[in-house]
C-alpha cells in the first residue's frame, strides 16, 4: 500500500462532515483522510490549512483514498468523538482504515504533496497500532494573570462585535460601512489588548487551557447581554431592527 502518490490515481473532492457523521462515514470506506479544523479566525494555525488539504485531495492518489473534513467553532471546543479518535488540537489530519484510526499526520500540512507523503507513512506504519506506551499526563493549565484575563475577554468581545456587525450588515447593507467602521474604531482603541489575546490563543492550546478559559467566555457573554438589554434596551428575543443595529454600534464607546 506504500507509494500512494505514485500509484494509478483519481482526484476527488473533500466531503464536509458534521462531527456526529464522522464514525459512519469512515466505516463505509477503505481508507479515509480526515482533516480536523475550524473556520474560527482565532485559530491562527487553522488559517490556510483547508486550502492545502483541498489541493492534496486534488492531486493524483489511489482511488480508494477518500478525503473528508470536520469543522467546528469556537476552535477550542473540540467535539468528543468517543472511542473513534481523540483530537487534542487543530488543525490535524487523521487516516482511517475500515473505520479504525491509524494515526495523524502531524498538524498543519506544510504542502499538498508533503501531506500525501505523510499519509503514505501512516498507512505503511500506523502509529496508533503500535504497542501502547504509558500515557503522558497532560500539563495543567497555567494560571492567567489579571492582564491576561482582561485580554482574553477583549478577544471574546471582538468576536461578538464582529459577528453582530456582519449580521446587521447583511440585514441593512446601506449601513454596513458604519457598523464595520465602528468595530474597527473599537479594535484600534483596544489594539494592545487584542494583540495579547491573539498571542494567548496561539500559545495556550492545550485542552486544560481551553477549559480554564471557558468560564471567561461565559462571563463575557453575560456581560455583553446585560449591556445590550439593560443599557441599550435591545431585546434578545427577536431579530434586531435597523434602529437596534444603529444604536448598538453608535454606543460602542460606552461599552463597559
Amino acid at each position: 500500500m506504500a507509494g500512494l502518490l505514485a500509484q494509478a490515481c483519481v482526484a476527488a473532492p473533500v466531503t464536509e462532515l458534521k462531527p456526529q457523521e464522522l464514525a459512519a462515514f469512515v466505516a463505509k470506506h477503505d481508507y479515509v483522510v480526515v482533516q480536523m479544523t475550524s473556520p474560527d479566525l482565532n485559530c491562527g494555525y487553522c488559517k490556510g490549512a483547508d486550502d492545502t488539504f483541498d489541493r492534496a485531495a486534488a492531486l493524483p492518489h489511489e482511488p480508494k483514498l477518500v478525503y473528508a473534513r470536520v469543522q467546528w467553532k469556537p476552535w477550542r471546543e473540540i467535539p468528543d468523538f468517543g472511542p473513534l479518535v481523540r483530537v487534542y488540537g487543530v488543525p490535524e489530519q487523521y487516516v482511517f482504515r475500515n473505520g479504525k484510526a491509524l494515526g495523524g499526520t502531524g498538524g498543519r500540512p506544510a504542502s499538498a504533496a508533503g501531506l500525501l507523503t505523510q499519509v503514505d507513512q501512516v498507512i505503511a506504519d500506523p502509529p496508533l497500532l503500535r504497542p501502547k506506551q504509558e500515557p503522558v499526563a497532560e500539563k495543567p493549565a497555567q494560571p492567567l494573570s489579571d492582564a491576561e484575563r482582561a485580554s482574553v475577554k477583549l478577544g471574546i468581545r471582538r468576536d461578538f462585535l464582529t459577528a453582530v456587525s456582519s449580521a446587521c450588515g447583511r440585514m441593512f447593507p446601506a449601513h454596513k460601512a458604519n457598523y464595520d467602521g465602528a468595530v474597527q474604531s473599537w479594535r484600534t482603541a483596544n489594539e494592545a489588548g487584542l494583540k495579547q489575546a491573539d498571542v494567548l490563543m496561539v500559545t495556550r492550546t492545550s485542552r486544560a487551557d481551553a477549559l480554564a478559559m471557558r468560564p471567561l467566555a461565559e462571563e463575557e457573554k453575560r456581560s455583553l447581554q446585560a449591556w445590550q438589554t439593560g443599557k441599550l434596551g435591545i431585546s434578545q428575543q427577536s431579530a434586531p431592527t435597523m434602529a437596534d443595529c444603529d444604536k448598538f454600534y453608535s454606543s460602542l464607546a460606552g461599552l463597559p
